[in-house]
């Protein structure tokens, strides 16, 4: 019997896929004998790398984003010297950082892409100085430096295809914005491939051909800038992300398979291997998913010590002339405890969650019709009885649990510091629910602890995500960090590496 071929859009994912596996072999063969790399001395590893740890929990990003953060945080560094001729050189203590902190392998890094990385930084520093807006500049000069030290052919094939795919199902009927086409590329990234603004930013600029000596340069940030914030960019989001789950398995998929090309000429045999994926998909989601646990609870805990030293115990002692230890303890302890209690509520899609998921893959590479989805859901529209119902409910369990603190000794201060972190403890683990829901393409069926704890825990979350945008922001944490520990530990460790090689110098003189 005859296999069923691929569809137009399916060729061209297996062409595309084709053609990078080439393109990537000819870049890891280019004079892969001859190539110079370069070799970072292993002065100050262990702090680095320690400090980053650090620094990166404090922050609390995805963490395919942070040797992008890291690189930016270098050149925010860099710039301050305003230096040309440094920034143009700066590409070696680049590498030297990134090697020490763990994000790169020691001769790794070819000296060509040193120099490279130095053009870049000279480029985006001129532009830096002259349009002084950080976003356009320091935010993508990072993005692309992180692109020459990590190509990633597969992530651009895949992001072109999952693009072309969304283009293709929304129903554009009731669309009438000329951003239409932006917009959804930006929801793709921001969605599908959990890209930052940044990233985003950059890969538009690609796009559109545009670079900072260009006179449309800033022309073109400016209408990024507006997409971005566009409301039709979020309920694209939205829509990406209730019909990604194929994709995002399928992406995997291609990260896993070296021979996804071929795979996919073979219907039989592709959707056997992609079962198989699906389950494999739902395995490493409850990895991801307690190692997010571990992460969000040191998250905590960092940020509220640095709260407690800062706010709560010099007002214990200004207020009462002591530390109040049991509020202080609780507002410590009971975020984290909060985190992994709601792990606990979190289940993984069943059985005719993968059946949809096969049929639907299929439909994506093997019909030669796709269905059409509407872009955003009519709101039902709830009896304002249940409205009213709920936010008396909400009101009343908000005042009991303060009259609870209250009676245990909690200051103001003590008490809205408690509600600032069920909030953000509230927020990451609706990030962690909306992970599991990024593999369901049938809704989980409620139960009772479920409907609770959404009952109970989605106010907080809805204010955890405004403080979550708001910290994003203004990093209070992540700024102490940056200037009371790494601009002194990065400056005495480069000098002591200046004095190291100075001291090398010497000998090779003898």
């Amino acid at each position: 019997m005859e296999q069923p071929s691929l569809n137009l859009l399916g060729s061209r994912l297996a062409d595309m896929l084709s053609a990078a596996s080439e393109q990537q072999r000819l870049l890891d063969g280019t004079d892969g004998q001859s190539q110079q790399t370069l070799h970072v001395s292993e002065t100050g590893a262990i702090l680095t790398h320690a400090y980053e740890q650090l620094r990166n929990a404090a922050e609390y990003t995805e963490d395919h984003l942070l040797l992008t953060h890291a690189i930016r945080r270098f050149y925010s560094r860099i710039f301050i010297a305003r230096n040309e001729t440094f920034v143009g050189q700066s590409g070696e203590d680049l590498i030297t950082e990134l090697t020490l902190a763990g994000y790169l392998k020691n001769d790794t890094v070819p000296v060509h892409v040193v120099h490279a990385i130095d053009n870049l930084a000279k480029e985006y520093y001129t532009a830096h100085d002259n349009i002084k807006k950080d976003a356009w500049t320091l935010d993508v000069l990072a993005v692309n430096v992180e692109q020459l030290l990590s190509s990633d052919l597969k992530r651009r094939v895949f992001s072109q295809f999952a693009y072309e795919y969304f283009l293709d199902i929304a129903d554009k009927s009731r669309i009438d914005d000329q951003q239409f086409e932006v917009a959804l590329f930006a929801a793709v990234q921001r969605a599908l491939l959990k890209s930052d603004n940044a990233t985003i930013r950059a890969l538009i600029l690609v796009r559109y051909e545009q670079a900072p000596s260009l006179r449309g340069y800033e022309q073109t940030n400016i209408m990024i800038d507006r997409v971005l914030d566009l409301k039709l960019t979020d309920k694209l989001a939205r829509f990406v992300r209730r019909h990604g789950a194929p994709l995002k398995v399928l992406r995997q998929m291609i990260y896993d398979e070296n021979d996804t090309n071929n795979l996919l000429r073979s219907k039989d045999k592709f959707l056997s291997a992609y079962a198989e994926q699906v389950e494999d998909a739902y395995r490493q989601i409850n990895t991801v998913i307690n190692s997010a646990i571990v992460k969000s609870v040191i998250f905590l805990l960092i940020t509220k010590a640095i709260i407690g030293v800062l706010i709560e115990v010099p007002y214990d002692y200004i207020a009462y002339g002591a530390i109040l230890w049991i509020p202080l303890i609780v507002n410590l302890l009971f975020p984290p405890i909060y985190m992994v209690v709601l792990r606990g509520t979190l289940r993984l899609p069943g059985s005719s969650n993968t059946a949809s998921m096969l049929r639907r893959i299929e439909e994506i590479l093997y019909s030669k019709q796709q269905s059409q989805y509407t872009i955003g859901t009519t709101a039902k529209r709830y009896n304002s009885v249940f409205n009213v119902l709920y936010g008396i409910f909400f009101v009343l369990i908000f005042g009991g649990v303060s009259w609870l603190l209250m009676s245990m000794g909690f200051s103001i201060p003590a008490l809205v510091i408690f509600f600032v972190f069920l909030s953000t403890a509230s927020f990451l683990g609706f990030r962690l629910w909306l992970q599991v829901r990024e593999l369901e393409l049938v809704g989980s069926d409620q139960n009772g602890v479920s409907i609770i704890r959404d009952f109970l825990y989605i106010p907080f979350a809805a204010v955890g995500r405004w403080m979550s945008e708001k910290y994003a922001k203004i990093n209070l944490v992540a700024m102490v960090l940056d200037m009371v520990i790494e601009l002194p530990l990065k400056t005495i460790l480069y000098l002591v590496r200046q004095w190291v090689a100075f001291i090398a110098a010497k000998k090779d003189e003898l």
